[in-house]
This record gives structure tokens, sequence and C-alpha cells, in this order.
């Protein structure tokens, strides 16, 4: 069943928590068409890992010249799908820190081919002005949404083929937003269904007053500005304002809230002066010339 499926996995700087997903991965053999790793330059030993699995699971690696963004990640994976002589019927995204079951990608394609659905997601919301309902239903049944995180979902090539790719000079954040935006404009439906067959870890998450919701608050502005200059409505406009307030308002409390507030009001600069790809280095917090 899954030899119609193409796997895409970005990864940046994990290899220890990839080497544990490869080898189940190898344990379970799973038939799939392709299976693209994209790193985007990894600085620790995950190069000579990939070469080591490159044989054995039959990998399609390619490596950016640089931290590119997961965004930017999954647009190069997608991109050399889309030039394949073959084409998949399904793209199933993988996490370099959430550990699947050997039957995720038998449920996932049996789930999708099942219903009138484009992309299947874990976990998604329903969006309004200023409101994001978060949508994660536990009784196996499928809610349409507006939103879903790629993680462990499952997307129907035909709707790559004909939105295109995600952005690819946003870095990180708001990229998936924009892209099921783009996926429901174009008329294909988003839904989110129980998924008890994959361990989301979320090492990279950004919540609480931490470093990296440091960087991420900036790239959140910045690209969300960008996003309501390329999807302009009034709607989108209110909903951004609404939004921006109420991130900043939650800095208040932070002890580092000064930087904080600081970085968002830059992100907003930066996307009005249509800023892309890196512009704020994730490890020193130091703007980028």
């Amino acid at each position: 069943m899954e030899n119609n499926v193409s796997i895409i996995l970005v990864t940046y700087n994990r290899a220890n928590e990839l080497e544990v997903l490869l080898k189940k991965i190898k344990v379970y053999n799973w038939n799939y068409l392709n299976f693209v790793i994209v790193d985007n330059c990894s600085t620790d030993h995950t190069p000579e890992l990939l070469r080591q699995f490159s044989g054995i699971l039959q990998l399609d690696i390619l490596r950016a010249n640089s931290n590119i963004g997961h965004g930017a990640g999954l647009a190069l994976a997608l991109e050399l799908l889309l030039t394949n002589p073959i084409h998949p019927e399904y793209v199933v995204f993988l996490e370099d820190d959430s550990i699947p079951s050997k039957s995720l990608v038998e449920i996932l394609v049996r789930q999708i081919d099942q219903s009138p659905y484009d992309l299947l997601a874990p976990l998604g919301s329903i969006n309004k002005v200023g409101k994001r309902h978060v949508v994660k239903p536990l009784d196996k049944s499928i809610q349409e949404v507006d939103f879903v995180v790629f993680d462990g979902a499952i997307l129907s090539f035909k709707v790559v083929k004909n939105i295109g790719i995600p952005e690819e000079d946003w870095f990180m954040m708001v990229d998936d937003y924009e892209y099921c935006f783009r996926i429901k404009k174009a008329g294909f439906r988003i839904g989110v269904v129980e998924n008890d067959f994959h361990e989301v870890l979320h090492l990279g998450d950004g919540s609480g007053f931490t470093k990296s919701s440091l960087w991420r608050g900036y790239y959140t502005e910045r690209n969300y500005v960008l996003f309501v200059k390329k999807h302009f409505t009034l709607i989108t406009f209110a909903d951004f304002i609404f939004f921006f307030t109420k991130r900043v308002l939650a800095c208040i409390p932070a002890p580092d809230r000064s930087l904080r507030i600081g970085l968002k009001f830059m992100g907003l600069w930066h996307g009005l002066l249509n800023k892309k790809g890196m512009t704020l280095d994730p490890i020193t917090i130091r703007f980028i010339s």
C-alpha cells in the first residue's frame, strides 16, 4: 500500500534523534516510492549518519548550503518530487523529533483514501479573525479545519501539482500557515483526525520565555507581515493586528520584555521592508547584515 507514497523529512543538528528514527524505519521495512531527507547544513554528524543509511533505506539526500529553515526544506524536497518522472499519489511528512509507528503510513493512506480530504493531520485549528480554535479529535472522526501542523500529516500530491511548493525564503514560522491558506483557497479540503500511532516530541518547541521563543517571535511577526502583503484582505489585516497586539502584551511578564518586544517590532518593520531569508541568527540573536 505504501509504494505510491513519498516520505519527506527535514533535519538540522539532531543526529542522535534522527538515528533512532532511521533505525526504526529500517526495521519497519516500509515500501515507499521515495524517501527524501533534506539536511539543512547540519554541523553535527548528521551527514555521516545519512551516508550510512543512504543505501540501506534508499534515501534521496538533499543538503542545503546553509540553514534555510523548515519550510524551505520542504519546498526543496517537493520540488525534487515534482521533477521526478514518476509522481507519488501521496506525501507523508515526518519530523526528526517524532517517532512513527510501523503502521503510520498504512493508516494515513487508508484514512485519506476513504475521505474527501486532501490533507490530513493529527492537529490543526479553525481560524477566525482574532481567534484560533485548536482541534484535536479523539474519536477517529475527521473534522474540517483551516490549518494543520505537518508533523505526521499526509498530503495528496495533486495539491502540490496545483498550487506549487511552500514559501522558500521565509526561513522559519508562518510558512505552514501560508501553505494551508493556499490549499484552502484553491478549493482543497484540510482535516484533522486522531493519531495515536505517532509520538510527537516537539524538541524545538518555542513556547515560554526561552531563547527559542525570542527568534521565533521575530520571525513570526516578520513572516506574518509578508503573509498579509501576499494575501491582503481586511480580514487578514485585522487578524494580524489583533494577534500582534496580543503577542506583544504576552511579553510584558518576561524578564527580558524589552528585548522580546523590540524583536517583535523589528520583525514587523522588516516584513514591511520585504526582508526575507535568515535575517536574525537563532544562535546569537543578532541581525545578519
